[in-house]
C-alpha cells in the first residue's frame, strides 16, 4: 500500500479531456482541445448531462454514493489537503460524470457492509463474493506482483524468469511478491528491504537489477522516476470491481453501462496513467517471459496482500498484508 499525494499527471492519451472534465466539472463536459486559443470564460460550453437513473434508485438523490477502503492507497487515500484522492476516487467520478450525477464517498472495507446496509449505491474494491444480494459490474483495476527495472532512457524492458534468476532482486521482507517468486520457482539473489521506496531507491542506485513488488505500488512510484519502468506481471492479476445490490436492477444496469463508457472511450485508461504512469491498464499485456499464468482466483491473490476483509485470516498469512507498505515519511523523501 502506497500513501502519499498525486504529484503530477502523465501524457493522457486519448482520454485526456475527458478526464479533464471529470476532475474538474463533475456532471459538465467540455473539451479543452476543440480550440487552439485558450477561451475567456464566457465562452466555456457546459453540457449538461441528464441522469441515467432514478432518484428512487439513489440512497441520495442527484448524487452516486460511492464506498470504498479508504486506507487502500494508492487507490484511496487521504491527500496532504484532507480530500480524498486515489485512482479509485477519480474512476468513481468518471462513473458519476458519465451518469449525470455528483459523487460522495464512504469508507468501507466490503460491499456486503456498504451495500447491505444501505451506506451506497456502489463499492468500488476488492470483491470476495457475489453471493446473495452483491452483484459485480465489471473491473476498473488489474493487480499482481510484478517486475520493475530500470534503463538510462526509461525505455521499455523485456525479461524472462531465466533473466530473472541470474539477477539481484529487490523486494519488501515478508510480502505477498516474495511467495509470487516461490511460485515461480524462482531462486534468485534477493535483497529484503522494509519498504517499497528502499527497494526503488536500490534500483535507482544500481544495488540491484529488478524489484518485485505490487504492481499498483510500484506503478505509482516508478511514474515519478524517469528511468524505472514496468516490465512484466509475475501472475495472473487479481481485479478491482464494482459492485452493487442485485436487487437494485435500475441502478445496476446504469453503473454498468457508464463503466463500459468510460472503458471503450479512454478514459479509464487515461486516469490509470495518471495513477500509474505507463504501466498498462491490462497486465495480461505484458508478462514475464517463462512465467506460469495459471490462474490463483481473484480472490485468493488479493487475500494475500489484504487482510482488510478477512479478519479470521491465521496469523502466517498477515506477513503478507503488509505488502508494498509505504508511509507517509518514506512517500516524503521520495518525493523531495
Amino acid at each position: 500500500m502506497v500513501r502519499g499525494s498525486l504529484m503530477h499527471a502523465s501524457r493522457l492519451g486519448a482520454g485526456t479531456a475527458a478526464v479533464i472534465a471529470v476532475l474538474g466539472l463533475s456532471g459538465c463536459a467540455f473539451n479543452p482541445l476543440s480550440t487552439f486559443t485558450t477561451p475567456t470564460i464566457d465562452q466555456i460550453e457546459y453540457e449538461t448531462v441528464t441522469p441515467t437513473v432514478s432518484d428512487d434508485a439513489l440512497v441520495t438523490p442527484g448524487t452516486l454514493t460511492v464506498a470504498l477502503d479508504t486506507s487502500d492507497a494508492p487507490q484511496a487515500m487521504q491527500g496532504a489537503d484532507g480530500e480524498l484522492t486515489g485512482y479509485a476516487v477519480d474512476a468513481a467520478r468518471a462513473l458519476a460524470s458519465r451518469m449525470g450525477l455528483k459523487v460522495a464517498f464512504v469508507d468501507a472495507s466490503s460491499a456486503g457492509s456498504a451495500l447491505g446496509d444501505k451506506k451506497a449505491d456502489i463499492f468500488i474494491g476488492e470483491i470476495n463474493s457475489t453471493d446473495g444480494d452483491v452483484s459485480s459490474l465489471g473491473t476498473c483495476l488489474y493487480d499482481a506482483a510484478s517486475v520493475f527495472g530500470k534503463t538510462s532512457d526509461g525505455g521499455s524492458l523485456s525479461v524472462s524468469t531465466d533473466t530473472l534468476n541470474t539477477s539481484t532482486l529487490g523486494i519488501q521482507m515478508s510480502s505477498a511478491s516474495q511467495e509470487a517468486l516461490a511460485k515461480q520457482s524462482i531462486t534468485a539473489n534477493q535483497k529484503t528491504y522494509s519498504n517499497i521506496n528502499e527497494c526503488f531507491e536500490a534500483l535507482e542506485s544500481g544495488e540491484v537489477d529488478y524489484v518485485i513488488c505490487d504492481s499498483t505500488a510500484g506503478g505509482y512510484l516508478a511514474r515519478l522516476m524517469s528511468e524505472i519502468s514496468y516490465v512484466g506481471a509475475l501472475e495472473a492479476p487479481s481485479t478491482l470491481g464494482v459492485a452493487g445490490l442485485s436487487s437494485n436492477d435500475e441502478l445496476c444496469r446504469a453503473v454498468s453501462d457508464a463503466l463500459d463508457g468510460i472503458t471503450v472511450d479512454g478514459t479509464l485508461e487515461a486516469v490509470h496513467c495518471v495513477w500509474y504512469g505507463t504501466m498498462p491498464y491490462d497486465l495480461t499485456t505484458k508478462t514475464v517471459s517463462g512465467v506460469n499464468l495459471q490462474s490463483s482466483g481473484s480472490a485468493s491473490s488479493g487475500s494475500e496482500s489484504s487482510d482488510s476483509n478477512n479478519e479470521t485470516a491465521p496469523s502466517e498469512d498477515k506477513s503478507s498484508s503488509q505488502e508494498d507498505t509505504i508511509t507517509d515519511d518514506d512517500i516524503n523523501k521520495l518525493n523531495s
